[in-house]
């Protein structure tokens, strides 16, 4: 296949950046050089390339679908205009131009990030394989690979302790099978949760799904909120971001050196953080995240 069948040539998009930027956990590169990458997109199987996309299995999606997905809807410099003068802020755009958030199933988005709690990339990535592989629907492909879409939430709802436990969820299990429950249900509806305010889905999301805080605190919720329903005021904290704030920012977060916030403190400073860089404060974070983990690998 010599042509992309869905070509991404008059966009601003760098897929290494973006696919590996910890905002999803689907996306594999093809080679050492890191240019082809493919991944699962809700029920397809995409090949992804500076230059386009290509379907090698599953429903065949329109442009539209992979088009929102990379929110390519949205101009990168017009967002960055609207920002304070920063320079930290404007020295990851120079680093990392082409980074795109990302408009991810609000499903598989949340259960991946209950998944991450207390865990590294890998091991994230490992847990939502094993997910897919055990529970999801195999997607059809003439590559020489085995590739599953998400399993849905009534087949999690149904699966037993020991299923969940063989795919290396750990404790996260019991969250997993609280949440599906809830969606299988119809007592969480996240799709609608599209159309909700920011300041109204937070807490909303963390209430209809916690009731203990079942798996979905502060951050989880703000990952789910910002990487598939595109809500942009949002700003997830976790220990990466909590270093940088601290590093370029120390005047706007407790001073302490807890690698972790009370709910009461995550939501404070990452409402300071919203008043600082506006409606758009979610591409701030994820530019400060992907270069606060740059730096980190480079001073390994």
């Amino acid at each position: 296949m010599s042509e992309a069948q869905i070509a991404f040539s008059k966009f601003d998009f760098d897929p290494s950046l973006t696919l590996d930027s910890g905002q999803v956990f689907r996306w594999s590169a093809l080679d050492e050089s890191r240019r082809e990458w493919i991944g699962v997109v809700r029920q397809n199987l995409l090949r992804v390339t500076k230059e386009g996309a290509f379907v090698v299995g599953g429903s065949n999606p329109d442009s539209e679908l992979i088009q929102s997905y990379f929110s390519f809807d949205e101009d990168l410099d017009s967002i960055f205009s609207t920002f304070p003068p920063d320079e930290i802020l404007e020295s990851a755009k120079l680093q990392l131009r082409g980074l795109r958030l990302l408009r991810q199933d609000p499903w598989e988005c949340l259960i991946s990030f209950v998944c991450s709690i207390n865990c590294n990339i890998p091991s994230i990535r490992l847990k939502i394989e094993n997910l897919s592989r055990r529970f999801g629907r195999k997607i059809d492909t003439s590559l020489d690979l085995r590739a599953n879409a998400f399993p849905s939430a009534e087949s999690l709802a149904k699966a037993s302790k020991r299923d969940l436990l063989a795919c290396k969820l750990g404790f996260r299990w019991k969250y997993v099978k609280f949440i599906a429950r809830k969606v299988a249900a119809g007592n969480l509806d996240l799709e609608r949760l599209t159309s909700v305010p920011y300041y109204d889905a937070f807490p909303e999301l963390i209430s209809e799904v916690s009731g203990k805080t079942f798996g979905v605190g502060p951050k989880v919720a703000d990952c789910t909120l910002l990487y598939s329903l595109h809500k942009t005021e949002a700003f997830p904290i976790d220990v990466w971001i909590l270093r940088c704030l601290r590093k370029y920012y120390g005047k706007e977060i407790p001073d302490n050196n807890s690698e972790s916030l009370t709910p009461k403190k995550y939501f404070t400073v990452s409402d300071s953080m919203r008043r600082r860089f506006g409606k758009y404060a979610g591409y701030a974070q994820l530019y400060l995240y992907v270069m606060m983990r740059g730096e980190s690998n480079h001073s390994m």
